[in-house]
């Protein structure tokens, strides 16, 4: 708590408005997914927190983050939200992502991953527009062990750079449902496994 309370430890810097025209010094950042968040680190340490989602007032109620742009202008519309956000040129090195998107029933489904030791490294250069990529795979791997007290199952669940990754689905951690089956096909063991 007194690490905490001695301020050592500082929040990320929010960036979240649109990036509209190209500023001395800065370029602009976009992704290749319509709604998320990275976390960034500079070379001298500074982490920043760069959104493309709703942003929750206080009054509980989400407002977009940017506007949407006119579809009677001819630019990009349908839902995809303007997608440049305007940082300092420099080096970046990610680490962590927040990926949102809908299932056609309309449920919100989130990948969350984070390594403190960085997923990536890239490059802003000034009044330039960098291409922000990040994979949405998830790799599952499963490895089970037959002990003196029953069995060991190990699974990892990792994205980009085997990142330690957890879903969310309507703001739930999904569990990992499994069936464990002998030479014949027959269930042996089978549960929900808690993660993250």
């Amino acid at each position: 708590m007194k690490f905490l309370a001695s301020g050592a430890l500082k929040p990320p810097r929010s960036i979240h408005a649109v990036s509209k025209t190209k500023v001395a010094g800065r370029g602009q950042l976009t992704p290749t997914f319509k709604r998320g968040v990275v976390l960034l680190r500079d070379t001298r340490g500074t982490v920043y927190r760069v959104g493309w989602e709703p942003i929750t007032s206080p009054s509980g109620r989400g407002g977009p983050a940017t506007r949407k742009r006119s579809a009677a202008k001819g630019e990009r519309s349908g839902g995809r939200e303007t997608t440049s956000r305007s940082l300092a040129a420099g080096k970046y090195t990610i680490t962590g992502y927040r990926l949102i998107r809908r299932d056609k029933r309309g449920a919100t489904w989130v990948l969350s991953a984070t390594e403190t030791r960085g997923i990536r490294d890239f490059n802003v250069v000034a009044e330039n527009e960098k291409v922000l990529e990040i994979d949405p795979s998830v790799v599952v791997d499963c490895s089970v062990r037959r002990t003196k007290l029953g069995l060991r199952i190990l699974v990892s669940i990792t994205g980009e750079i085997e990142a330690g990754v957890s879903i969310y689905r309507k703001g739930r951690r999904i569990p990992i449902v499994y069936r464990v089956l002998d030479r014949q096909g027959q269930v042996v063991a089978m549960g929900k496994m808690e993660y993250g």
